[in-house]
């Protein structure tokens, strides 16, 4: 089942994935700054940082992108957006508005990761098809909740 859960997630990112052309993406680096792998590698799991003067970072997964906000964002800059891939549709939506399942056993290249869904619905569809312990709105993604992951 392990198999056919990796083929599935590859299939996923060559399907559905972001695309490394988009002209949003044309002046950022495509190297995870945690994992320093090509996000693109992993289209589904791409989470972006989207400070107030427009510079993007990339981030090869969310638990990545919370790990930085929470631990390596030491000098204070405004941020823009959170953005994180919604794992069904493969499209960028608010990290504040997508639910995330935690425990499935769909892993990224980082390992254990959230996996956010821009629906609740979609999230509780892929819980139960793929063992996903809790459905976890935003505002309970927690440094801990991080460390834990990590």
């Amino acid at each position: 089942m392990k198999k056919f859960s990796i083929i599935l997630v590859l299939f996923l990112n060559f399907a559905y994935g972001l695309d490394k052309n988009d002209p949003y993406f044309s002046d950022t680096n495509s190297t995870c700054p945690i994992k320093f792998i090509d996000v693109f590698k992993s289209p589904n799991f791409v989470a972006v940082i989207e400070y107030k003067d427009n510079k993007k970072i990339l981030f090869s997964s969310s638990k990545q992108m919370f790990h930085y906000f929470y631990k390596l964002n030491r000098h204070f800059v405004p941020i823009n957006k959170l953005l994180v891939t919604d794992f069904k549709t493969g499209e960028l939506i608010e990290a504040s508005e997508a639910f995330y399942v935690f425990g499935s056993r769909i892993v990224s290249a980082s390992g254990d990761d959230l996996i956010p869904f821009a629906l609740e619905a979609d999230a509780k569809e892929f819980a139960s098809k793929n063992s996903g312990h809790a459905i976890l709105p935003f505002s309970k993604i927690t440094a801990k909740l991080i460390d834990y992951l990590n």
